[in-house]
């Protein structure tokens, strides 16, 4: 068994507590810690290390474990530190009279069983505001060196954590399905802001979060636009599989199913599937649509080659390029994908990528 291998089967050992322990004899836990590294899951795989019999002789160095504990250490004081921030910034819209919800971050580590170890990033907030320009003036207003981009405007100024106020959740490659969900999104938004949950270390404060069948169609092409963009890695893939385990009921997956075809999500979701019950062990009954083996064994292919947010991708470097080589690089990238994905790669994101830089320079010019 070579050792992709053996990391995935420790990550489902340390995701699911009937899991029989993995043979770990040959298993290089110096290659597995880089792993989980290049994934931003050191905390979900510290999961397993714990739950290591007492007796095991297959066992990490006193040194790796070391540097594992302190990486461990300092994720969880920066969840705090994140936590915060998102009650802060939670409370500064309620006090300026706006509704806002967290998209997936601290609004998925709620649903870990230890919130604290999942690697925390930045904060992207949602709100009640009418459109993209009131959100561009209003950010603007606290922070002069804010910067729109596409779909969301920067607010470095906030806090220690870097902020992004959304002014729609997510976007596709194909503009024609981009319309279609982002009418999905304004369907649902006002009922986005009724949700609240508590996060751990802030003194019963909290955040508000998305509905559990908005936010799996929410996430799913989250999942979807940064794969084709740029690679994921799995702590997205964990995200999902946490929202499904746990944050689903039942009678709402039928829905989803529905929403997720009409949203031309529906051959995207089946490989993820896939992902789910073949690769981290999740029960079929979680699962809203049939698993697709072949879509899902390319996903994984790309997963472990990109790392997190494709940052670790050694066959392909976008850093430094000028725009028009980092945008033929990327059509290059994705023609892998067009006997699955067509609509997305073909006649999707070539297009896109001139309106999303057109509607980039109309935010900048006009607010």
């Amino acid at each position: 068994m070579n050792q992709s291998k053996l990391h995935l089967h420790f990550l489902r050992f340390a995701l699911d507590t009937e899991y029989s322990l993995p043979a770990l004899d040959k298993l290089d836990w110096n290659g597995l810690y880089e792993f989980a590294n290049r994934h931003s899951i050191l905390g979900i795989l510290y999961q397993g290390l714990e739950r290591l019999p007492k007796d095991s002789i297959c066992r990490p160095s006193r040194q790796l474990i070391f540097k594992w504990v302190a990486a461990v250490d300092q994720i969880k004081r920066a969840n705090i530190q994140v936590n915060q921030d998102a009650c802060r910034l939670t409370e500064v819209f309620k006090q300026d009279g706006i509704q806002s919800c967290i998209l997936k971050g601290q609004a998925n580590a709620r649903l870990y069983p230890t919130p604290l170890y999942r690697m925390p990033g930045d904060i992207d907030v949602w709100t009640d505001m009418k459109s993209a320009k009131d959100i561009v003036r209003y950010v603007k207003q606290k922070d002069i060196m804010s910067s729109p981009e596409y779909h969301h405007i920067d607010w470095p100024s906030f806090g220690r954590t870097p902020i992004e106020v959304h002014y729609f959740p997510s976007f596709m490659g194909n503009l024609y399905h981009e319309i279609q969900l982002r009418r999905y999104f304004e369907q649902q938004k006002s009922k986005q802001f009724e949700n609240f949950v508590e996060l751990p270390n802030t003194s019963g404060q909290g955040i508000y979060v998305l509905n559990s069948d908005m936010d799996s169609v929410f996430q799913l092409s989250h999942i979807m636009h940064h794969f084709f963009f740029e690679g994921i890695g799995l702590r997205q893939i964990i995200d999902y599989y946490y929202l499904l385990r746990y944050g689903i009921a039942p009678k709402d997956r039928e829905n989803i199913a529905k929403t997720i075809k009409k949203l031309h999500l529906l051959k995207f979701s089946k490989g993820i599937m896939w992902l789910m019950h073949e690769v981290l062990g999740l029960d079929k009954q979680y699962l809203y649509t049939e698993p697709d083996e072949n879509i899902g064994q390319l996903l994984l292919v790309e997963i472990l080659y990109a790392g997190n947010f494709g940052h670790f991708d050694s066959r392909y470097h976008f850093a430094g390029l000028p725009l028009y080589k980092q945008y033929l690089l990327e059509i290059k990238r994705n023609l892998r994908f067009s006997r699955y994905f067509p609509s997305e790669v073909l006649w999707g994101r070539p297009i896109a990528r001139f309106w999303h830089s057109a509607y980039k320079y109309y935010l900048r010019r006009s607010v």
